[in-house]
């Protein structure tokens, strides 16, 4: 029996497969770090003063973590459960909230986007302006009515234009606003019922034969394995990372009970 010696040079790949349609739902390129580990449960039989006479090994576990350099959307899905995101590329139909600073200019400003009305019935599109403080946070409210007045504003959505408090503003200032507004794109929605679920896991690894220096490409395969809901996404000086963590489960309907296995191809 020949077993090779091999050093592994980098996880190149890991890519993520629905068990039922093989489909590929996502593909990890940039893993800045991961781990594999594996574990069992060790059950003692004892004698005389506690001394261990022989072990029993039980409910053995193998779990692979990593951190992916940028999101994937993919990924994100399986992670929130959301098997069918919602996507719309032609039309906007997706709500999406925005936060601006508007300049005033003949006492009106104009948002960026058309804001739409969460009744459907209109008049209710942005509701509440601000008055800009000078440290930029939000200084007086004015309600959102029928027609501007001294205490309130007016919106037209066909123009995107607000009509602004009678003799409150002066051309320069600046007010704050939010409203919701429709944007083509992709939503993933991390619903309170829904939970990840199993997947099949391929790790593609860069190995270097210790004798002949020669690099291959040595594949881990986990045939089954359910995606952990618990990940952390960090914001602040660095870059965000995607984590990642699946744990192997055994395929009940298949002869071999493994939860996972290398394969080291051999040189030419």
């Amino acid at each position: 029996m020949n077993y090779d010696k091999h050093s592994i040079e980098s996880l190149e790949t890991v890519t993520i497969f629905s068990p039922a349609t093989k489909k590929c739902l996502a593909i990890l390129d940039e893993i800045k770090d991961a781990s594999l580990e594996g574990a069992a449960d060790t059950v003692w039989s004892t004698g005389k003063r506690g001394r261990r006479l022989s072990s029993f090994k039980q409910n053995k576990t193998l779990t692979f973590s990593c951190n992916n350099g940028y999101i994937v959307g993919g990924l994100l899905a399986e992670q929130f459960g959301d098997k069918s995101p919602e996507q719309d590329f032609e039309t906007a139909t997706i709500e999406l909230p925005a936060f601006e600073y508007l300049t005033v200019t003949g006492g009106v400003a104009v948002t960026t986007h058309t804001a739409i009305s969460p009744s459907g019935d209109g008049g209710d599109e942005i509701l509440w302006i601000y008055a800009m403080n000078k440290d930029r946070s939000q200084g007086a409210a004015y309600p959102q009515e029928a027609d501007a007045s001294d205490d309130a504003f007016a919106y037209n959505p066909a123009t995107r234009t607000i009509t602004l408090p009678t003799d409150v503003f002066e051309n320069g200032d600046e007010i704050i606003v939010f409203y919701d507004h429709l944007t083509k794109g992709t939503k993933y929605t991390n619903r309170s019922d829904s939970y990840a679920g199993d997947v099949k896991v391929v790790f593609d690894y860069l190995v270097k034969d210790v004798c002949t220096k020669e690099l291959r490409h040595a594949m881990f395969v986990m045939p089954i394995g359910t995606i952990s809901d618990n990940f952390s996404l960090s914001f602040g000086n660095d870059m965000a990372v995607q984590p990642f963590s699946v744990e192997a489960a055994t395929d009940v309907c298949s002869k071999d009970k493994e939860l996972g296995y290398w394969v080291f191809p051999a040189g030419e």
